[in-house]
């Protein structure tokens, strides 16, 4: 009989609030340390019906999601979220290269991780209501790091409109509620030095709150591939 692990668990938690991580991220977020441990327990969290292998053209492994089932283990709450989530090549490459940021800058020396799922946050100012839904939040030394994971398939008035909700959490003083800190860092991670420069030039000016887009290979990051 397979008895689960508080390892477990924790991977069981992260595949919920990653969407879903790939077998490679698996062992390189520290939950084993040789392909062989990682394949033998995923079989076995696969025979318990806590998770499922997602098997693409993408890439020569599979990528593994939690399934409602794993409601016993992380709580209902957590579990929904597994239920409800799209399975598109588009939503599956974006959920893969938020994770390959949140890996190369724990490596960089950030503490600690928060996901999409834990910093978004509603508020009011000038006039209206705004809602910031960073990819994660990088907690590090110097405060904390909002990380938005740029395909380059988001067109620039709606990235502009996005620019501007953090503009608007710096101004209104609610990045204190939101993030337990005054001020804040936004980083940009996207695909290329153009597409970088270009979504650069859509907030020239930031009030309130520093401000950087960076091509993913400039900070290390693997640019998951594409497939239809």
């Amino acid at each position: 009989m397979i008895r689960l692990t508080e390892r477990d668990s924790r991977l069981l938690r992260d595949l919920v609030l990653s969407h879903l991580l790939s077998r490679d991220q698996v062992i390189e977020l520290g939950y084993f340390g040789s392909v062989t441990r990682a394949n033998t327990r995923l079989r076995g969290l696969r025979k318990l019906k806590l998770v499922k292998a997602l098997d693409t053209p993408f890439m020569g492994q599979a990528l593994y999601a939690a399934v409602p089932g794993a409601a016993e283990v992380v709580g209902e709450r957590l579990a929904s979220l597994a239920a409800s989530r799209s399975g598109s090549p588009r939503f599956v490459r974006h959920a893969l290269f938020a994770t390959n940021i949140r890996i190369a800058l724990l490596r960089k020396g950030a503490a600690s991780w928060r996901f999409e799922q834990q910093c978004r946050h509603s508020f009011r100012h000038g006039g209206r209501e705004w809602q910031v839904r960073p990819d994660g939040l990088a907690l590090a030394p110097t405060g904390p790091v909002a990380i938005e994971a740029d395909l380059g398939n988001v067109d620039p008035a709606k990235f502009r409109e996005k620019l501007r909700g953090y503009e608007a959490l710096a101004l209104s003083g609610e990045c204190g509620h939101a993030w337990g800190r005054d001020t804040f860092s936004l980083l940009v991670v996207t695909t290329s030095p153009a597409r970088a420069s270009r979504l650069a030039r859509l907030l020239p000016d930031p009030r309130g709150f520093s401000f950087a887009c960076r091509p993913h290979d400039q900070l290390g990051v693997p640019l998951p591939g594409a497939w239809s």
